[in-house]
């Protein structure tokens, strides 16, 4: 008779919301602002940058953040300066056969906390143009940066 009582409580938790489903999604948004520095990706043209820029214009689109370049001095020195939360990005455009790698640095009241990689693989499928890649690449950087509970 026990084993049915720690059934029916197990199963009112479920019902009742107490217990979190294994098929739950992990968060999509930020759960706060962040300033985030993209630095110039490598392996994109130096002059026009188009690659970069549609890193930037992507990141720009999601919720909570605050896109700035870094590649340019007066930039950097005031990405620098913001004492509040924000994150420093080092893209590399197809480096080691994967789409894209990130190397990332996290600051939290205006000190570094914590530096994370992430590789975004290459399609199965096939190649796939630089400019998909790129999209693909800031979506999946945004929802690592979500799971992580930034």
């Amino acid at each position: 008779m026990d084993w049915w009582i720690r059934l029916c409580v197990g199963v009112a938790a479920i019902l009742v919301g107490g217990c979190t489903p294994v098929s739950v999604p992990p968060p999509v948004t930020l759960n706060q602002q962040w300033m985030i520095g993209i630095e110039h990706i490598r392996g994109d043209p130096l002059i026009l940058q188009p690659l970069t820029n549609r890193f930037l214009a992507d990141l720009a689109g999601m919720t909570n953040v605050q896109v700035v370049y870094v590649g340019v001095e007066l930039n950097d020195f005031h990405f620098n300066a913001k004492d509040g939360d924000k994150l420093r990005v080092y893209p590399w455009l197809r480096a080691g056969g994967h789409c894209m790698e990130f190397t990332y640095i996290i600051y939290q009241a205006g000190q570094q906390e914590r530096t994370y990689g992430l590789v975004v693989p290459a399609l199965a499928a096939g190649p796939e143009p630089d400019t998909a890649c790129v999209d693909r690449a800031a979506s999946g950087f945004y929802q690592a940066l979500a799971q992580q509970g930034l």
